[in-house]
């Protein structure tokens, strides 16, 4: 258990990877060879990532899911141990654990990813793992894996915990992604994924339409333009820290996080948005999806020094 005695009060379930990083002093053209500013090694993924954040903020957090029997899963496994993250139910798998390669802009901060998603089977929700997120306060799920997402979403919401939505990720079938992100009880998306789901080039009406659907939250996120949520059928623009920013990986994952915390801490939606641009914010000012996730106090200083209008 990663807090002594203490029940995850947030359980993530989705994506967790190896972040191969390159910083470059822009991103290079095709076919041409290039010397990198800056490397690293780090974990990512989305629900991990988020899980990570909810962790290092204060918060008792757990992680369900599958890793290969590999070196990449070793580290990715190990880290989550450092960060007190529970994995009694990340278990291994015989196969190849998922990695990216990220090309990095020192330009812009921009983050260009290039996947291997693992063909490990699809997470059994026994009846042990079922009895393990009924003590727990969220489920929060991302998008990559849509019948593991889909699962964790449907049991969770079978025992009356909230589900949080990382919305990302897409299939080809829309019924399919629409059946997933009705199940979000908070739904929180990247900028793309609001028009894609709607089948509308505009965001504001597709979250509109997504909002009769009943969720606590509805919200899009827009990078260094900061987020858009529905809020009683209107849009409220909230605007984003104004940081010189290193990497953007994992600023949206660490966002996820830092909402369903404050979340937990009681904050109402003004707060839990300037709490998680914050932490995203700071996140963003070093290389990779994990080193910068700031803990608690870290991130209430940089609250107090630091303006965000509303």
């Amino acid at each position: 258990m990663n807090k002594e005695s203490t029940h995850p009060t947030m359980i993530g379930v989705g994506h967790l990877c190896v972040d191969i990083l390159g910083q470059m002093p822009h991103y290079p053209a095709e076919n041409t060879s290039n010397r990198m500013v800056a490397s690293d090694i780090q974990a990512g993924g989305g629900a991990s990532q988020a899980a990570v954040a909810y962790s290092r903020l204060g918060g008792a957090s757990g992680f369900i899911g599958y890793l290969g029997e590999d070196d990449h899963g070793d580290f990715l496994y190990n880290g989550l141990v450092e960060e007190r993250v529970d994995v009694q139910y990340l278990q291994r798998k015989k196969g190849i654990s998922s990695f990216s390669f990220a090309c990095v802009s020192s330009e812009n901060a921009s983050r260009t990813l290039f996947n291997y998603h693992q063909k490990l089977p699809s997470i059994d929700f026994n009846d042990q793992i079922i009895s393990y997120m009924k003590n727990s306060r969220f489920i929060h799920v991302d998008t990559t894996h849509h019948e593991n997402a889909l699962n964790a979403a449907t049991i969770a919401r079978s025992l009356g915990i909230p589900v949080t939505m990382d919305a990302s990720s897409m299939l080809k079938d829309n019924e399919k992604n629409l059946l997933l992100a009705k199940s979000a009880d908070y739904f929180i998306s990247n900028s793309d994924y609001p028009c894609r789901l709607m089948e509308d080039e505009n965001r504001e009406r597709a979250l509109k339409q997504i909002a009769q659907w009943g969720q606590k939250v509805v919200m899009a996120t827009l990078g260094e333009r900061g987020s858009m949520a529905v809020i009683d059928q209107e849009i409220v623009y909230f605007p984003a820290y104004k940081i010189k920013a290193v990497d953007t990986t994992g600023a949206g994952d660490v966002f996820h996080g830092a909402f369903v915390r404050a979340l937990d801490l009681g904050y109402d939606l003004y707060e839990t948005v300037r709490f998680a641009s914050a932490v995203s914010a700071i996140k963003c000012m070093s290389l990779g999806g994990r080193t910068g996730i700031p803990d608690l106090n870290t991130t209430l200083r940089f609250i107090e020094e630091n303006p965000f209008e509303f």
